[in-house]
Order: structure tokens, then sequence, then C-alpha cells
């Protein structure tokens, strides 16, 4: 099917090309997930969530219902506080198109922490899709690490929907180091009160890679609270579209949400292309966003420099630096010891060995 997807809530001029994506031939002849690390205290289920919207919309629910494949629940049980990560390991092989849905359910006064890595081998072709629904109880806590470690010949559909209830917390932590064309949907609905969203982002895009972003925090209920940071390099003839929506809905009184860009440029060709949007339907709220896009500023350079590093050096420190930083927030260190296995070499083999 041919898709449309990361919808921003509110358009900006068409000939920006930035409203949506569209996506061609998209198809799932196969599912990818192939490694579980499953701690004691979860339950693995075949039911469902009710609908959950996701960042890219509709046409991704579209896709998992022609695809006949079965969502996979995860949940931890109320109460429960499980310290080791559940680990899920999608391997993609040469010339497939896959599709695994998963659903993770956190119940009321739980914690748990999921892990999921994408990794295929370095020259490998093809299109990996993950949709990835969440619910988050009362006085809950979830923390998501998604990582891809793709070779660069794959498209990836990345979608996740999540909604959370009273005092529930979301810990997102999202790094995109491979595949071609990258495209992430991210959506929350902070529907309770002192309900929070915590997203930070790392990318490194090199060659030709393309990464289409959407990120929106709906604030629903009073006093919650939502953070989107990203933090990328862009090298070469790569490229990225940005879109993070802070949208305070009707009865989200004494709400605060910000979001940040970091984005360093390392090329002549690049693209970097961001759209930031405020939306407000509440009066008492504070919403705020901000950028910092450019290279290596002169003085910074040449202090550098007068240490014996070159320039060419100066930019891989302050590149690595970045992912770094988004690394240290994964709480799994497992997870920080795969991305820095892919940043130091033999890339895709080195993710798909330690998934």
């Amino acid at each position: 099917m041919d898709m449309k997807i990361n919808f921003l809530p509110a358009k900006t001029w068409n000939w920006l090309r930035m409203n949506e994506t569209e996506v061609k031939q998209v198809k799932a002849d196969r599912q990818a997930l192939e490694k579980e690390e499953i701690p004691e205290t979860f339950a693995v289920e075949a039911s469902t969530l009710e609908p959950i919207k996701t960042g890219m919309g509709p046409d991704m629910d579209k896709l998992a219902e022609q695809s006949g494949f079965a969502a996979k629940v995860y949940r931890m049980p109320a109460g429960i506080k499980e310290a080791a990560a559940l680990r899920l390991g999608f391997v993609c092989k040469d010339q497939t198109a896959s599709l695994d849905l998963i659903d993770l359910i956190a119940e009321e006064n739980s914690e748990m922490t999921v892990v999921m890595d994408y990794a295929s081998d370095a020259d490998a072709e093809g299109l990996c899709s993950v949709r990835t629904r969440v619910k988050v109880g009362k006085g809950a806590l979830l923390r998501l690490v998604q990582i891809d470690c793709l070779g660069k010949g794959f498209r990836v559909l990345n979608d996740v929907g999540s909604i959370c209830e009273d005092q529930g917390r979301i810990e997102m932590v999202h790094i995109f180091l491979g595949g071609g064309k990258i495209y992430q949907g991210c959506q929350t609905e902070l529907l309770g009160n002192e309900s929070s969203l915590q997203s930070d982002i790392g990318y490194l895009l090199q060659d030709d890679q393309r990464l289409d972003m959407n990120y929106v925090a709906l604030h629903e209920g009073k006093r919650t609270n939502s953070e989107i940071n990203a933090s990328g390099v862009l090298k070469d003839a790569s490229s990225k579209l940005f879109r993070g929506t802070i949208d305070f809905q009707h009865g989200s009184a004494e709400s605060v949400g910000a979001e940040k860009e970091d984005v360093l440029l390392m090329g002549d060709d690049v693209v970097n292309q961001t759209i930031p949007l405020i939306l407000c339907a509440e009066e008492d709220v504070k919403g705020s966003h901000g950028a910092s896009i450019g290279q290596l500023d002169e003085e910074t350079l040449f202090y550098m420099q007068a240490r014996g590093i070159s320039e060419e050096q100066a930019y891989a420190l302050m590149a690595d630096a970045r992912i770094e930083a988004v690394c240290q927030k994964i709480p799994d260190e497992t997870a920080q010891k795969l991305v820095k296995a892919y940043l130091g070499g033999d890339a895709a083999d080195e993710c798909e060995k330690n998934s």
C-alpha cells in the first residue's frame, strides 16, 4: 500500500512539503522479532490493547490490519517494580519486508524497562516496520528504548503511540544510526493529572540517509509535563525533518511543555528542516521551544586546534559527544554498549551479535 504518515497537527504552507510524508509500496510479508529476554515478572499475552493513536497516523493501523499479524503484549502486573529490562531483538533479513506489532502495559504503580533494537547485515536491503503501543497506568513508570542499527539499504518505519494515566510517567530514548530512509512517529497522550513524558532523541546521519520525524505531546490532564529533546549530527548529503508539537488541550491547566533541538551540521550538502509547534486551548500553561543549529563555532574550533586536534578530529569528537550524551540516558548498560559498538565499527554485525 501507499501510505501518508507523520501528519503535522496544524498545517503550515503546502509548498514547504512538511505537512505530511508519503511512503510508497509498503508491505509486510514476515515478522522480524527473533530474540526475547523476558524477566519472570512480565506477563506475555496474545490479546490486544484498545485503539491508541500513534505518531504516524491511521495508515499504520491499516497496514497492521492488512498484514493479519497479531500484536504481542507484554504486561507488568500492578505493584511490581522490575529492574531487569525486557529485551526484544528484531533481525531483518535481506530483501524482506517485516512488520511487528508490540503492545506494552504497565499496570498501576508498576515499573518496567523495555529495550528494542533493530539489526541487519550491513549490506542488506528491505523494509523494517514496527508499531509499538504503550499504556501506563496510575502511578506507573515505563522506560522505552529503541535503537536502529540497520543496514543503509533499509527503509524503517518506527511508530509509537502511548497513553498515560494519573501520575504515570513515560521515559523514551530513540537512537537512529542505521537505515537509509527512516520514518519515526511518536504521539503521547497525557490523559491523567500529573502525568509526564520525557523523550530523548539522538541521531547520526551520513551519506544520503534521511530521517523524517513527528513527535506529539498531547496535554489533557492537569499539571502534566512533557519534555522533548533532540540532538543529532548531519554529515555528507544527509537530511532530516523534525516535527515537534506540544498541544495544550482544554482542561490541561498548570501544565508545562518544553522542546529543544541541537543539530551539528558537518557537510555543505546536508538538509536540515525543523518545525516546532505549540498549540494552546488552555490559559494557565507554559510552553517553550528552542533550537541550536549550525557548525562548530570558531572559538571552540580554535581551542581544540591549539591543543593539536585537527578540524576533522574536532568535528568527530563533537559528533560522538552528542550521541554519547543521549546514550547516557539509556537506563541499561547492555543497550549502551550496543550503541557504542555500532559507532565503533563493524556496524550492523556488532548490533546483531549483541541484540
